[in-house]
């Protein structure tokens, strides 16, 4: 879950929030307060706010004791409202000031005191008990900043703090910063208009093995493909985009078969999203890392069930026999044989054998 809750459901349920094993929250919705004003001064939380933010999380935990939970912490880019018009924080070029999403300017993370600021606030907001933290908008041709801020901030939270990223729609070119954090999101990007797959998987696979444990790398993608529908300013936003269900299924399985990751299919950049019968299938554990068995089939085996993919590109279906009886968890066919089309994906439930 990021930011959005389950679509239908009251917006600030933590009940809707605890059926999500990877919780990533705003600072306001675990009802913490900035110290001061304007927000962007504020370099941690009014004490009364993080007793409420404490009691928040030991409720959620109560409901799912397994959640990872983290909260946004905003650094690259703030509200217009959040500083003075002339405050050395903002970045500016030739003297103006760089807009990022409307309303929001970006923030001049080369300067030393500025990084400090948002250092002392990564602090304060690990001292409400939260098990991580979330930045945005990694950028492969920023490693320097990235890599004095990961300094940092590791040197001020030490190592048991979780750090998330957000990549965005990159997939590689970050080794110089994988073994500061624990987990990347790949924003929806990492698949548009994708056919050859072979790089993408290996981009994936060696990221994890740089990041440090516990991992918590997360695949997200997006229903509606529209480079604006996802924008505040859209009059789309909000709306459901057109279903594609065959777009969840494929992205689901890549999700399962090539590494351990959390994984969201949501509207668009407003992450709003629906929960589905099969997020609720248990298949166990992973047996065995996932399979190639061809350039866009790949298949891994689970405690009770058989995962397949057949990725988008792919010029011909792919048929499968199977030993024993299977029940599809997508749309519930069962039997021995499946086909799977070209971009799609089949959760392969090993059918109870009675005696």
């Amino acid at each position: 879950m990021f930011w959005a809750s389950v679509r239908g459901e009251p917006r600030d349920s933590l009940a809707s929030y605890a059926k999500h094993d990877l919780i990533l929250l705003g600072n306001w919705r675990l009802g913490l307060e900035p110290n001061r004003r304007p927000e962007g001064l504020a370099d941690g939380f009014t004490p009364e706010s993080v007793l409420k933010a404490r009691e928040t999380l030991a409720e959620l935990r109560g409901l799912n004791p397994r959640a990872v939970i983290v909260a946004e912490l905003n650094f690259y880019e703030y509200a217009d409202d959040w500083l003075p018009e002339d405050h050395p924080w903002w970045l500016r070029e030739k003297g103006e000031k760089e807009q990022f999403w409307p309303g929001t300017h970006r923030m001049d993370w080369y300067n030393p005191e500025y990084r400090a600021h948002v250092v002392s606030q990564t602090k304060a907001l690990q001292d409400t008990g939260i098990d991580g933290v979330f930045y945005d908008n990694l950028r492969s041709d920023e490693p320097e900043p990235w890599k004095a801020f990961m300094r940092e901030v590791r040197a001020a939270v030490g190592d048991d703090l979780l750090i998330l990223v957000n990549a965005g729609y990159d997939i590689d070119g970050f080794d110089w910063l994988l073994p500061s954090i624990n987990g990347i999101i790949y924003e929806s990007g990492w698949s548009h208009d994708r056919t050859d797959w072979d790089e993408c998987i290996q981009a994936m696979r060696h990221n994890e093995t740089l990041l440090r444990a516990p991992r918590i790398s997360a695949i997200e993608r997006f229903e509606s493909l529209d480079p604006h529908y996802g924008w505040p300013t859209n009059p789309g936003w909000g709306q459901r985009p057109p279903r594609d269900s065959a777009t969840r299924r494929w992205s689901m399985c890549y999700t399962l078969i090539v590494g351990d990751y959390f994984y969201l299919f949501s509207d668009n950049t407003s992450h709003r999203h629906d929960w589905y019968p099969e997020y609720d299938v248990k298949i166990g554990f992973p047996v065995g890392a996932g399979e190639r068995v061809n350039a866009h089939v790949w298949r891994r085996r689970y405690d009770k069930a058989l995962v397949v993919v057949n990725l988008p590109g792919a010029k011909d279906a792919y048929a499968m026999k199977l030993e024993a009886p299977a029940r599809d968890a997508f749309t519930g066919e069962t039997g021995t044989g499946f086909i799977v089309p070209p971009g799609d994906g089949r959760i392969l439930v090993m059918e109870e054998q009675g005696g």
